[in-house]
């Protein structure tokens, strides 16, 4: 017995809920203030400290601003 399957059945790209953006942002100033650690003449503890401070914003925003009231399903 065969089955028709349509275009929606198929391997599609994952949708991305505003929760797993903010997931993958929270880290990359962080890591971004390391680089420049390593790249410049600036001491580490410096590049990783003025890292810190947009990811404990963004953190900030995204369990206040940002955090979920309702349970989202996905399919």
């Amino acid at each position: 017995m065969s089955v028709r399957t349509t275009r929606s059945d198929g391997i599609g790209l994952p949708t991305m809920s505003r929760y797993d953006l903010l997931l993958i942002l929270l880290p990359l100033p962080l890591l971004l203030g390391a680089c420049a650690s390593l790249v410049t003449s600036l001491p580490e503890p410096v590049g990783i400290g003025v890292g810190s401070l947009p990811s404990a914003l963004l953190f900030v925003y995204a369990i206040t601003a940002a955090a979920p009231t309702t349970i989202e399903r996905s399919a």
